[in-house]
């Protein structure tokens, strides 16, 4: 649990605390480094038989997207090879799956981390909250739409934390389940981020509609109600500010900044016809390269994290873009043990975020994407076992 707490937290750069100042970018290289250290040990030291793993194919399909996006970056860009390497090193942190493999851990115990590190999250963001206007972290803070909108890595983990909670929740009907969404659907709201917190309310109703174990769906109504009209009361005025923010986007159309950073990365960034294929290659800040984006930012605001899926395509071109659908589609179709259920609804959530701008190349949802796609492999083993001894008991 350490050592995946430890790589985790590099994934993170260490919540990009400002007194860490370059070491940031060094300590995401650093939980890289772990992870290849560690498999090379295990392959010489360790003997022990792995679960199948039904995600290696999407694997592949990520290196080869590394090696050709880093080779048309060096030939078409000018960028020197070191400099992709080092640029697009999270990407790295999908190789944790084979070390996950390799430490077989419990499911348990990752559960437990999970609770650890999203907890963790909610107590940074209102630490930031509180201390505001002196900021403490190099993410994304900035006051608008009514409240502080604090973004930080590793926020992916309050959202499994959410589903697992959840789940717990919706099989209890323990308040103590219940006072713990309602704290993390604080957090969504005061982050006024309005594609996440629809995305995490449609999955909800989803869960609470087709979970088979739910308790008692009236009264998880009813007690839903009670805490939407308490939220709403709280962050009334964030919540009005949602509203009037999605309205004006709205009426902007085509000219709404996404749109328009998408059209361009699209079409006028493209320099090479192989790149639309192997992807243009992520950008090192110092080189000539990473000054088209610099500019890009600050001139015209076309942020290539803004636009998702899209922005991965870009940089690591379609190979990419495969491993992402396979990713996607073997976590949804692989059977696995029903207390793992809120497993897919995480999976069907940054599906959705896809749609809506989200993306699978950044290092901390790579390293719960593929602990995730780990868990899967060993819950559906644990089931198909479980169904092979029901059959024989017959």
């Amino acid at each position: 649990m350490l050592l995946l707490g430890t790589i985790i937290l590099c994934s993170t750069s260490f919540y990009r605390f400002s007194i860490l100042g370059p070491l940031q970018k060094g300590s995401e290289l650093i939980g890289a480094v772990i992870i290849f250290s560690l498999i090379f040990l295990h392959l010489i030291y360790s003997n022990q038989k792995s679960t199948k793993q039904n995600f290696s194919l999407a694997i592949l399909f990520i290196i080869l997207s590394l090696l050709t996006s880093m080779v048309t970056a060096y030939i078409v860009r000018d960028q020197r090879i070191i400099q992709s390497m080092f640029a697009q090193r999270a990407l790295y942190y999908y190789f944790l799956y084979f070390l996950l493999h390799q430490l077989r851990m419990e499911i348990k115990d990752i559960e437990k981390v999970f609770i650890f590190f999203a907890v963790l999250y909610i107590g940074l963001h209102f630490l930031q909250t509180m201390l505001y206007p002196r900021i403490i972290f190099d993410g994304r803070i900035f006051a608008d739409r009514g409240t502080l909108r604090v973004y930080l890595p590793g926020a992916h983990y309050i959202s499994i934390g959410f589903y697992l909670y959840l789940q717990r929740f919706l099989r209890s009907n323990k308040m103590k389940y219940f006072l713990f969404l309602m704290l993390i659907l604080s957090v969504f709201i005061m982050r006024a981020g309005r594609q996440p917190l629809a995305i995490l309310l449609l999955t909800t109703v989803l869960f609470v509609l087709f979970d088979r174990k739910v308790r008692s769906r009236f009264l998880l109504i009813l007690l839903g109600m009670l805490g939407a009209f308490s939220m709403f009361l709280i962050f009334q005025d964030i919540l009005q500010e949602i509203l009037l923010s999605s309205k004006r986007d709205m009426n902007l159309g085509e000219e709404y900044i996404r749109v328009r950073s998408a059209r361009y990365y699209l079409t006028d960034f493209f320099e090479a016809p192989i790149a639309y294929i192997t992807g243009n290659g992520m950008y090192h800040d110092h080189s000539a390269y990473g000054k088209i984006f610099e500019r890009n930012n600050k001139i015209y605001h076309y942020h290539i994290g803004d636009i998702g899926l899209i922005g991965n395509y870009v940089i690591y071109g379609l190979f990419f873009i495969f491993s992402v659908f396979i990713i996607c589609f073997t976590a949804l179709k692989t059977r696995i043990e029903p207390n793992y259920v809120y497993i897919k609804y995480f999976v069907l959530a940054s599906i959705i975020s896809l749609i809506a701008g989200g993306g699978f190349a950044n290092s901390d949802l790579i390293c719960l994407i593929v602990i995730l796609m780990y868990m899967i492999d060993v819950s559906h083993e644990s089931y198909q076992q479980m169904n092979l001894s029901k059959t024989i008991t017959v």
